[in-house]
């Protein structure tokens, strides 16, 4: 029976995540909404980035009140939260208001990002206890996924529903199907009494985890990696366009493949983690990034440099996919969520970060040479905190 559960289990921690990921689609929304409204992309981008923030704020000081209240609940909050968020900002469209769109987009629909990215991670590694790389890559990889198929959805459904219908149409689906999802959300019944203990006990508190090494490196690595890779996505069309020379077809092609490389290398990298250990892991993601960038500076071959693209863009997934497992090794199943919830700050930060570094230059030679010597360092700062997070 717990084998079947599991499964059941993990498939509606997919459908969770495919029904969120749909953000990473956002791209798709800014020349529709420009053409109807006149917002611009700058206008447009600070809701993304609001979004994306509020997910790290509510994964991080909502994960004891998630764990209180159960997965199912706190699905069904997910689901609140996001569908309340889109059919808002279809409203806010619709009325011609940024200030309603940056309510409901960045901060509601971004609350229920929160809610729906920790919950089905958190559950879904503790039903597959011995390749807890390979149950949070499943999951995370159905976020990549859920942004391919709704950047295949959105312009058509544009078409034939308006702006505002289309954001009314898609909340509602979602809505619909994370209500279904959380209903077959639940823990384990060997974890159920953990983490009911877990929850009374305060496992770990935030004054806690500022003094540990361990946390500010595993921070400091999906900061660091996260703002290098959200980054190179945010400019992936024009710079394809500007280096080697795609015309509009192909950057199309291009920025979709990135979305497949995305999810591929969340279920890939997190998986081979199994094998290889966590450390060792996010080690490569550092290295490889490193050499990546490098070459991008040396190179205008269009395949080589889609190549490392994809490459580069395999270890950004790949390390969302493989935090969750790493903060497992670290700190243990049961005292995960504290820690986990916090990390994802990071993904906030970066958010802001990565963009915002963008800003200084518009020459890419420069910007591959800035993130090269950013996992540069990375990859020695992991060097030398080894000791501390290899426990076993």
């Amino acid at each position: 029976m717990k084998t079947k559960n599991k499964w059941v289990v993990a498939l509606a921690g997919m459908m969770l995540q495919l029904s969120i990921g749909s953000i990473y689609a956002y791209s798709v929304w800014i020349n529709p909404i420009n053409s109807l409204n006149g917002w611009d992309s700058s206008q447009l981008k600070l809701s993304f980035s609001l979004a994306i923030c509020f997910l790290g704020l509510t994964a991080a000081f909502m994960q004891k009140f998630v764990r209180k209240i159960g997965p199912k609940n706190a699905g069904l909050l997910a689901a609140l939260f996001f569908g309340i968020g889109l059919l808002g900002s279809g409203f806010a469209i619709a009325i011609k208001s940024l200030v309603l769109f940056y309510l409901f987009f960045g901060i509601i629909s971004g609350i229920g990002l929160g809610f729906g990215y920790i919950t089905p991670v958190s559950v879904v590694v503790k039903w597959f206890p011995d390749k807890p790389g390979f149950a949070s890559g499943l999951v995370i990889m159905s976020f990549a996924v859920g942004s391919v198929v709704a950047s295949r959805l959105i312009l058509p459904l544009v078409e034939l529903c308006g702006v505002s219908g289309t954001f009314y149409l898609l909340g509602s689906i979602y809505f619909l199907l994370m209500i279904l999802a959380s209903f077959c959300l639940s823990l384990p019944d060997s974890s159920a009494e953990t983490e009911t203990a877990a929850v009374q006990n305060s496992s770990i508190h935030l004054k806690e985890l500022l003094t540990d090494v361990r946390f500010y490196s595993l921070w400091l690595f999906l900061f660091l990696n996260t703002t290098c890779g959200i980054a190179l996505i945010s400019i992936a069309a024009p710079m394809s366009k500007e280096v080697i020379h795609l015309d509009d077809a192909q950057a199309i092609n291009f920025v979709g493949l990135i979305g497949f490389f995305n999810g591929f290398g969340r279920l890939f990298w997190s998986s081979a983690s199994d094998k290889i250990g966590r450390w060792l892991t996010f080690f490569l993601f550092f290295t490889i990034g490193t050499s990546c960038f490098f070459i991008l500076t040396q190179t205008q071959n269009a395949v080589l440099f889609q190549l490392l693209v994809f490459i580069i863009i395999s270890c950004y997934g790949g390390a969302f996919a493989t935090m969750p497992a790493f903060v497992k090794d670290v700190y243990g199943a049961d005292k995960m969520n504290a820690p986990f919830g916090f990390i994802l700050i990071a993904w906030s930060v970066a958010a802001f970060a990565g963009p915002g570094l963008l800003s200084f230059t518009k020459d890419y030679n420069v910007i591959f040479c800035f993130f090269a010597a950013i996992l540069g360092f990375t990859s020695i700062f992991c060097l030398l905190t080894k000791s501390r997070l290899i426990s076993r």
